[in-house]
């Protein structure tokens, strides 16, 4: 069954389903990539993600009328906080040490 719904949703496009189910009452969405997701108008008018120094990430959620919240810095560059992290996760320095040379962390 698994292969058979497989082969039918690669007969069209992602977009050519979203067609298809438009006017429905099906729950289906595509699944967009962050470009995308940035133009998009629920994401827009939520302000559901957030520019800073041309780096796109998510914006404050949960969202309240009385106590809205705010960024409180840039993104992170990946990376960045990893030995910060791992150090509050009890990772001991040379533990991280051992991840970093063995190559498990990685900046992007």
């Amino acid at each position: 069954m698994k292969a058979n719904i497989a082969a039918r949703f690669k007969e069209k496009t992602r977009d050519e389903w979203v067609e298809v189910f438009a006017g429905s009452d099906a729950c289906v969405a595509p699944v967009l990539s962050m470009p995308e997701a940035a133009k998009h108008p629920h994401v827009i008018a939520r302000g559901a993600l957030h520019e800073t120094d041309g780096i796109l990430t998510p914006g404050v959620a949960p969202k309240f009328s009385r106590t809205p919240g705010a960024m409180s810095r840039p993104a992170a560059v990946s990376g960045e906080n990893t030995r910060e992290g791992l150090s509050l996760w009890g990772f001991s320095d040379d533990e991280i040490a051992k991840l970093e040379a063995s190559g498990a962390i990685v900046q992007i």
